[in-house]
């Protein structure tokens, strides 16, 4: 939450920099312009209508050279025809920008004379200075102090006004005939993964201060028991009701190809499916699991396969979903026993490319899926990369008894200008009759969107919440790497967790630092079926930071369970998982050297094991362990966990 002190300081004056640095890996098209050495760019504006008729406008400004520019001063922000609600105040010192860093600076505009469905130059013009070096190093003037020189740069880039809210629009409708694959053969391509980078296109404008009460207790961390299988033997946690069935490595590593890595999977029918970036596997026992290589298994065709990957088991049809991405997304299906027999080779797939949407040559990017009662829902960032494209997180669907069939499917999607606010946002799971997902429009007011399996239309609202940190994501690990680097750029405080649980909606994102948080924390709201915020949670710690939220809820019980990271201050960064409400997450890795390039999510699904009673999850998150000999290199130790509640079905679902 933001302090007294801040929203003070925020009433003074409308016109507000807010300034942090941060890795920028790939700036959103945006005009350039600059002078001399030093080059600027804007991207990622975020932008959010806060009453009565003001208009919140986040953008970065990116030194795109190869220098670090010093004493950066802002000195004037045009929004024609908007007026600044506090015109004064300029020049603003920012300070120095780092070469590829950035800052984030805001400005309030009133929005009375700007229109819905037109595009308008946002222009920031200021000033720095550059160290002034001859041919033989740094000139010095009589003083001996060093010369410098101050230029005056200008940079540009476009708006438009969010949709206003409470909203809605129509799905469209298209049609994408299946294919099959059995027996793989494909010849092997080498994925690259040098521009397997997502980038923002959504900064968070700082909104009014709303007074919140932080969660009072820690959530502690402890080692995960090491169990083989369930089959085998169970581990009970110390002085927990939290029992491991599973917490395995699976037994491979490939991190000469990459060490970034975003586990997803799921289990059913006696397989563990599992993918991760580069690879997949699958495992009849939970304990041996046998590695994968997409690109053997389906053809370099119009969707070919570069790197995320999504996975999820759907009981009433009894298949698993493989969702893989390359030019658009492949959706790939296929039966426990279908993956048994054939060595997990044999799979109906559809190719969702970019010209199934009416979007040809956009890039789609960080895909998720959930499952509903009647339909397999999917999203990703659309046009990525891409500055005159229709770009916005989108969300599909399409009926499961399609999939089943495996003929032809139906494909209804949405119109991502919606939802540009819920860039890097991922779907709610265990969702039954509707799915929802959300973004921020400011740090204290959400976006809920929301689709029932009944409607062709989606619908959108606006949510207030207590104010959070949006800015001081840090945290370094005993080797000296700030493990949230790119967390800062891209998923940032995008909403990474969504579960339904009875009649409530869970929602949770990575936040920074503030008076009440000294570490990077996860922000947690549940709302009721009517969008009020039932209740507003952290998981925090002052000794370390959590971050990358994924949740889901519990068969048995209706209770959260998470999957998540956590690390700093003398820790490396670790996968976790548990059940909020413990104040207590697991350690299930053994990290012992750090990155600044982590992967960008880890996942959660309930068990569907009959034997369970629905009373456990399947998690799946990874570790990063140094090659020996030492100097070696750097590997990943994918995991497979499954724990939940000993006791069994024991509690009834709230609500």
């Amino acid at each position: 939450m933001l302090t007294e002190g801040l929203r003070t300081w925020l009433s003074r004056a409308r016109f507000v920099v807010l300034a942090f640095a941060a890795l920028l890996f790939g700036a959103a098209p945006a005009a350039v312009a600059g002078s001399g050495h030093i080059t600027f760019r804007l991207s990622a504006p975020g932008v959010a209508v806060e009453q009565p008729d003001t208009l919140l406008v986040a953008v970065r400004l990116n030194n795109t050279s190869d220098k670090t520019a010093l004493k950066v001063k802002i000195e004037s922000i045009r929004l024609r025809p908007a007026a600044l609600t506090s015109p004064t105040g300029f020049p603003v010192a920012l300070g120095d920008i780092a070469a590829d860093q950035n800052m984030v600076v805001q400005a309030d505009f009133l929005s009375d004379k700007l229109k819905q469905g037109k595009n308008y130059r946002l222009e920031v013009r200021g000033s720095y200075r550059v160290e002034d070096r001859d041919e033989d190093g740094p000139r010095w003037d009589k003083h001996r102090k060093h010369k410098e020189e101050r230029r005056q740069f200008t940079a540009s880039t476009v708006i438009s006004l969010p949709p206003p809210a409470p909203g809605s629009n129509t799905l469209t409708t298209t049609t994408v005939p299946p294919n099959q694959v059995t027996g793989g053969g494909f010849p092997p391509q080498t994925p690259s993964f040098d521009n397997e980078v997502n980038t923002s296109r959504w900064t968070i404008p700082t909104g009014k201060f709303v007074q919140g009460t932080p969660t009072a207790n820690v959530t502690g961390t402890q080692p995960a028991p090491q169990a083989a299988a369930a089959t085998q033997h169970a581990v009970k946690a110390a002085s927990s009701s939290v029992q491991f069935n599973v917490n395995n490595g699976l037994g491979f590593t490939s991190g000469n190809i990459s060490t970034v890595s975003e586990p997803s999977g799921a289990s059913g029918g006696g397989v563990v499916f599992v993918a991760a970036n580069w690879f997949a596997a699958y495992s009849i026992d939970g304990v041996h699991f046998t590695q994968l290589d997409p690109t053997t298994i389906f053809p370099n065709d119009a969707v070919g396969f570069c790197c995320d990957q999504i996975v999820q088991y759907v009981q009433s049809i009894d298949r698993f979903i493989w969702l893989l991405q390359g030019n658009g997304v492949r959706i790939a299906s296929a039966s426990p026993a279908d993956i048994k027999s054939s060595g997990g080779t044999a799979w109906t797939y559809w190719n969702l490319t970019p010209d199934v949407f009416g979007q040809p040559g956009i890039a789609f990017d960080y895909p998720d899926l959930a499952v509903g009662t009647n339909y397999l829902y999917m999203s990703w960032n659309a046009g990525v990369g891409c500055a005159s494209c229709d770009w916005g997180h989108q969300v599909a669907r399409t009926q499961l008894s399609q999939i089943q069939a495996a003929g032809t499917i139906g494909i209804d999607y949405t119109d991502p200008a919606d939802g540009r606010m819920a860039w890097g946002a991922h779907l709610s799971q265990d969702t039954q009759d509707e799915i929802f997902w959300a973004g921020h429009n400011s740090n204290s007011n959400m976006r809920v969107f929301s689709l029932s399996e009944g409607s062709n239309s989606y619908f959108w609202r606006d949510v207030g919440v207590a104010s959070w940190a949006n800015s001081g994501l840090s945290s370094s690990t005993p080797d000296g790497q700030d493990w949230l680097t790119k967390l800062r750029d891209f998923p940032g405080s995008a909403v990474l967790g969504a579960t339904r649980s009875s009649s409530q909606l869970w929602l949770a994102w990575s936040a920074g630092t503030d008076s009440n948080f000294q570490q990077p924390h996860v922000e947690m709201v549940a709302l009721d079926n009517n969008f009020n915020v039932l209740q507003q949670v952290q998981i925090w710690n002052s000794s370390y930071a959590f971050a990358y939220p994924a949740l889901a809820t519990n068969a048995c019980t209706g209770e959260i369970g998470m999957s998540l990271e956590y690390g700093g201050n003398g820790n490396y960064e670790n996968h976790v998982v548990g059940f909020w409400g413990d104040f207590l997450v697991y350690i299930t890795t053994g990290s012992n050297v750090g990155t600044t390039r982590y992967g960008d999510y880890v996942t959660i699904r309930q068990d569907p094991t009959q034997a369970l009673n629905g009373a456990f999850f399947d998690a799946f998150g990874y570790g990063l362990n140094t090659v020996a000999p030492p100097g070696s290199g750097t590997q990943v130790d994918v995991r497979y966990v499954q724990f939940g509640r000993g006791g069994g079905c024991q509690t009834p679902p709230p609500g």
